[in-house]
This record gives structure tokens, sequence and C-alpha cells, in this order.
């Protein structure tokens, strides 16, 4: 049984330990569309950055040095980057989880178990909510910060929804796994460390299976960190040396992460 709880383990913490790589919270309004970068301040001042990188407050362009430029572009290529990265890191995670658990419950109750077939469409439907977070309908990249449920990149309702779906597939899949282990049983002579020993080296082969895409993961969440620090860095200079910005306070990642 040591296999199921692995699989479970996985599915209900992919996300959280990606997001919990580095600590980055959204604060106040943010939205990427058509790639205009807009945000909301404090003091309702609304700042605005155009594909040309041109900087808006109010709707009125401002006129900037060309350190104060190089920032502006900082800021807005690092949001531009950080949505798609986000994006893979959800798509990966999902993906990891629904392939662990489908040969899990596999392995134990066939391929034609239609708990699995309802887990693979949950799950597919999370992987859409992902997509739509990030992209546009014509794929081009999109962010809108009231999408992350209390201020966090990767928002409580995916994860919420992870744990439903493999809750769902375990509930509805208890009578079947007992009916499995029992036949187990029946075949092994009543022996069970037979069972045991073949759950054991399934356990492990499922292990060796995911660790190298799991570390995959751990590299692009390193990305994303890296990117939204200096997104951090940019956000607190533009804030310092631009007096119509100085209620730009949007993106917090945690001190302990090093930008450079």
């Amino acid at each position: 049984m040591r296999t199921v709880i692995f699989a479970g383990a996985l599915a209900c913490c992919s996300l959280p330990v990606i997001a919990n790589q580095c600590n980055v919270e959204l604060n106040g309004n943010m939205q990427l569309e058509n790639n205009v970068l807009a945000v909301k301040l404090d003091n309702d001042t609304r700042l605005t950055i155009d594909q040309d990188k041109i900087l808006y407050v109010d709707g009125i362009a401002l006129t900037l040095d060309t350190q104060q430029q190089s920032w502006v572009d900082n800021y807005y290529d690092g949001i531009n980057l950080a949505a798609p990265q986000a994006a893979a890191i959800a798509t990966d995670a999902v993906a990891l989880a629904s392939t662990a658990l489908n040969e899990v419950f596999t392995e134990l109750l066939g391929s034609d178990n239609t708990a699995l077939e309802d887990l693979s469409e949950k799950l597919r439907n999370l992987d859409q909510q992902i997509q739509y977070n990030f992209y546009a309908d014509n794929g081009d990249i999109r962010l809108h910060s009231e999408s992350f449920e209390n201020g966090e990149f990767f928002g409580e309702q995916w994860e919420a929804q992870f744990e439903d779906a493999i809750e769902d597939l375990v509930t509805d899949s208890i009578g079947h796994l007992m009916v499995a282990i029992g036949t187990q049983l029946i075949f092994s002579g009543g022996d069970m460390t037979e069972f045991e020993q073949k759950m054991e080296r399934f356990g492990e082969q499922m292990e060796q299976k995911v660790e190298y895409q799991a570390e995959a993961l751990e590299d692009k969440a390193e990305e994303l960190c890296a990117t939204l620090a200096r997104v951090d860095v940019a956000e607190n200079y533009l804030q310092m040396n631009i007096k119509q910005l100085s209620k730009l306070d949007v993106i917090h990642v945690s001190e302990q992460y090093d930008a450079m």
C-alpha cells in the first residue's frame, strides 16, 4: 500500500511544493493582456506599459532617462516571462501526478477502471483552467492577479481541486481496492509478505520514474523564482526613482531568495 500513499502524497503536494520554492506574493491589481501590462496602484493611479515599453501613468507617457527605461524594460519583460514559466510548472505538475496515479491504480485495479477515467477528466479540466489563467484564446500570454487567491502565485483553488480529485478517486475505488487486495491474498495463499514485496518493488519503480521529472520541475521553479526576484528588484527601483510610482508595490519575493 506504500505505492498508493506515495502517489497520493505526490498528487496532493506537487503544486504547493513548487510554490514554496520561494515565497512569492502578488498584491494589488495587475493585468497583462494584449501585450499591455497594467497595474492599479493603492492611490488609484494606473500604470501601463505597452509592447513598445512606453510607460504611461494615468494615460500620460513619461519621459525617462536611460536607467529608468532599463528598469521599465526589466519589469515588463520579467512579467512577460514569468507567466509562461508558471503555466509550464503547473501543467507539468498536473501531468506528473496524473501519470503516477494512473500507473498506481492501473497496477491495482486494471486499465478499465471507471474511477481512473473520472480522475483523468478532472485533471484535464484543471489543466484547462491553468492554461486559461496564463494564455488568451489566440495563444498570447496573459495574467490577471485577481485569478490568484490570497495573492499567491499558485492559487489555492488549484490545490483544492487537485486534492478533491484524489479523494474522489480513492473513495470511488476503495471497494475495488479491497477486492484486488483480497484476490492477491487468495492467490498467495493468504501470505501478505508476497503482496507487500510486490508493492514495494512497484513503488520503487514508480519513484525512479518520477524522480527525474520532479527534479526538472524543481529546476523550473528555481528559474521562475529568479525571474520574479528580478521583477521585484525592478519594481523597487521604479518605486524609489519615479515619484509617480511611489505606491508601486505589487510583487514580493522572500528576502532569503537571492535575485542575482
